[in-house]
């Protein structure tokens, strides 16, 4: 399993704590907040959209966010311009 499943699977596992959580707290509560859930929601689906999909779609290094765009890709990765970090080599065909 690769780095970015791992993080795929991390962020899925904390939507779905912050989702109960936030249930059991309205369920305790007994408020009418559901019109503030739902927009809750939506503001983090738009943030998610917005701000993280991009960096994932192009290659970019994890420490300091630069395009890895034409790097070639060694043994271990792939060795950002900017900072030095050691980044995972990024495999279109493994997407698909």
């Amino acid at each position: 399993m690769t780095w970015l499943h791992k993080t795929w699977l991390r962020v899925l596992a904390l939507l779905l704590g912050a989702a109960l959580t936030v249930f059991a707290l309205v369920s305790l509560a007994a408020a009418p907040a559901w019109p503030v859930i739902g927009v809750t929601v939506a503001a983090m689906a738009l943030v998610w959209k917005s701000s993280i999909a991009p960096r994932i779609v192009a290659p970019a290094c994890l420490s300091c966010g630069a395009s890895l765009k034409g790097l070639p890709g060694g043994a271990y990765g792939m060795i950002c311009r900017e900072c030095g970090g050691l980044n995972e080599p990024f495999d279109r065909t493994e997407r698909a």
